[in-house]
């Protein structure tokens, strides 16, 4: 439920009491009273830590917070006059002072700011009230410039908003209408307002979709199974007390399955690495991880799912990640992740035709899309694809009498990162992408 804070003089605040009086608005009000402008100081002082929106009766309080404060990160608001307020005031007063026409009559509600609220659309210009159009609005500022204009004979009456001037016009002995708005002008102004902070709060979500599977191997008996999904959904519920965060636990057949929306703008790479380290840490056992992102529940289930394969055939404690239609992200682990398209028709049908499985041939086409010159051998390729070092030198193998990869050696003091595992003072076989054979059958 929202906090507003109304802030008015003490003679505008009555109509506005009556209006929030109304359940309707589903929100805290906390009047407040000024005489001088320069009260509204130690308002904002009082009232910014404990509400969402400022509410002013007029123009005036709200030009000075804004001027006073100018990084002010409350939203201020205040009964604002629309076009057919002011007409309505202008006939009203015609019919009530039939002896005073418009052009005798200043309105020292009608501003620059406000761009005189189109009133130029509606009179000539020979039959308009005087506007102000001083840059400095303020009680003292709009006396000035009314006293001027009756000095000089200019105006008959005051057409006024600035209801704590009124006491500095009966000084001056300069006639006044003193225009109060109506209730149902100061209802739609609070709601606009209220509707203008909703409006700005709303996030646009994701739905990140987690699925945890526990590959159960044919060793592991009844019990266990049953101590595991509990270990599972012990840490998953722990997990979301201690960091106090908002997702759906589900469980189906040997997996969990998680939701929660996240803010479209939130970064989604820390959100996952978390998740991955925090289950590496927790669950002792085998675990698969697949998470999916989309704006659609329904969609980011199946990417999740979709990713969930992917980390089956990885065979690992990893997780592997899919957020638009084809498009996989993993292992997440790897200090090098790998993004690999299943849309990528020539890699299928290579894969198909070479008997090698088409996840391997789209990481490898992720690999040479992010390093397309780095080293590798059967070592760091059987890492990076969750297979053995026997089928990565398969693969190399074929790939090398495809010309797709050339090869090469290099000295242990030259080497970094996985390379560095190869025996001490030997040349190490390492292989190449051959940048022109590998697009052209790839990309």
């Amino acid at each position: 439920m929202y906090s507003v804070a109304i802030v008015s003089p003490e003679k505008s605040l009555e109509p506005i009491e009556k209006v929030i009086q109304d359940k309707s608005f589903e929100c805290h009000f906390y009047p407040y009273i000024y005489t001088h402008l320069s009260d509204i100081d130690k308002i904002y002082e009082d009232c910014r830590k404990k509400c969402d929106v400022i509410f002013f009766s007029g123009e005036l309080g709200y030009h000075y917070i804004l001027k006073k404060f100018p990084d002010i990160r409350i939203p201020c608001a205040f009964t604002a006059y629309e076009p057919i307020d002011v007409l309505s005031i202008f006939l009203q007063f015609q019919i009530e002072h039939k002896d005073i026409p418009l052009n005798r009559v200043f309105c020292d509600f009608l501003t620059e700011t406000n761009h005189y609220m189109g009133v130029s659309k509606y009179i000539q210009e020979e039959e308009r009230p005087y506007f102000y159009k001083d840059s400095q609005y303020d009680y003292k500022h709009i006396t000035e410039y009314a006293k001027k204009l009756w000095d000089k004979g200019k105006i008959d009456m005051i057409l006024s908003r600035s209801i704590n001037n009124l006491k500095r016009l009966d000084e001056l002995k300069i006639p006044y209408v003193a225009v109060f708005p109506n209730e149902e002008m100061i209802r739609n102004s609070i709601q606009h307002a209220l509707d203008d902070l909703r409006l700005s709060t709303i996030v646009e979500e994701k739905t990140l979709s987690v699925l945890l599977r526990l590959p159960f191997s044919e060793e592991v008996d009844k019990d266990e199974k049953e101590f595991r999904e509990a270990q599972v959904y012990q840490f998953l519920t722990a997990y979301r007390k201690a960091k106090h965060l908002h997702f759906s636990i589900e469980k189906g057949f040997n997996q969990f399955a998680v939701s929660a929306e996240i803010s479209m703008d939130a970064e989604i790479f820390p959100i996952l690495e978390e998740i991955l380290n925090q289950c590496r840490k927790n669950l002792n056992f085998p675990f698969r991880l697949g998470m999916g992102l989309s704006t659609s529940m329904e969609r980011s289930r199946y990417y999740a799912e979709r990713a969930l394969m992917e980390s089956n055939h990885y065979s690992r404690n990893d997780a592997f990640f899919m957020e638009e239609e084809g498009k996989i992200t993993g292992p997440l682990s790897q200090e090098l992740r790998l993004v690999y398209n299943y849309k990528n028709e020539k890699a299928l049908q290579f894969a198909k035709a070479q008997g090698i499985h088409e996840s391997n041939i789209l990481k490898l086409i992720g690999l040479y899309e992010q390093a397309p010159e780095k080293a590798f051998n059967a070592q760091s390729l059987a890492e990076l694809l969750g297979i053995t070092s026997r089928s990565a030198s398969r693969i190399l193998a074929k790939l090398l009498q495809l010309r797709l990869i050339r090869e090469g050696v290099i000295e242990e003091k030259k080497n970094s990162g996985i390379e560095k595992k190869m025996r001490h003072g030997r040349p190490a076989l390492h292989f190449h992408f051959v940048k022109e054979n590998f697009e052209a059958s790839f990309l």
